[in-house]
């Protein structure tokens, strides 16, 4: 996660200070938590930028970080959007711990596991376009991530945009070396 934010918003020129230690997400065995990557879920109901496709999508991801020991106090689940993230906010019911908001209400916080659900009405473009038009927001979610950063969007919408083209581009990329066992 840090070279992703490290070339998107600061051109390569951050140092990390961070040693890892073999855990359940980076093992000398191999990673029992799957490398961080776009989640591709198309955006389908007009009118709404909440998804519920991507909200279903997301519950089955927390449920298998569960199932392989991540605790939902380890994770944090953020969204552009307000819609989206006022519904995020009550998963907590279902999962105690889950951190969730807005991008902007996770600066200042971090944690093992960051979902970055995207959502967006598929009829309102301009969203994306706001979204897209600073890197600000590609940096907060992506730097929050201390081990894992999975998107949960409309690749094929969201990566016409600037800097999230970027995320998509290397978040295949990790993907790519994760199936090859890298």
């Amino acid at each position: 996660m840090f070279s992703l934010f490290n070339d998107i918003a600061y051109n390569g020129i951050m140092v990390s200070g961070v040693t890892r230690r073999p855990d359940h997400f980076d093992s000398p065995n191999g990673a029992r938590i799957p490398a961080s990557r776009w989640l591709d879920e198309a955006a389908t109901t007009a009118g709404t930028h909440l998804q519920r496709n991507q909200i279903a999508r997301l519950r089955r991801q927390i449920e298998a970080l569960r199932d392989d020991g991540i605790a939902a106090d380890e994770m944090i689940a953020i969204s552009p959007f307000r819609e989206v993230a006022d519904h995020l906010g009550r998963l907590d019911q279902d999962y105690p711990g889950l951190r969730a908001g807005t991008i902007h209400t996770a600066q200042g916080r971090e944690a093992d596991v960051v979902f970055l659900v995207l959502g967006g009405d598929p009829t309102a473009p301009g969203a994306k376009a706001w979204a897209a038009a600073t890197v600000n927001l590609v940096n907060v979610a992506a730097s929050r991530a201390k081990r894992r950063l999975y998107v949960i969007g409309d690749q094929s919408a969201w990566a016409k945009h600037h800097y999230f083209n970027q995320l998509a581009a290397a978040l295949d990329q990790s993907t790519r070396q994760d199936r090859q066992g890298a």
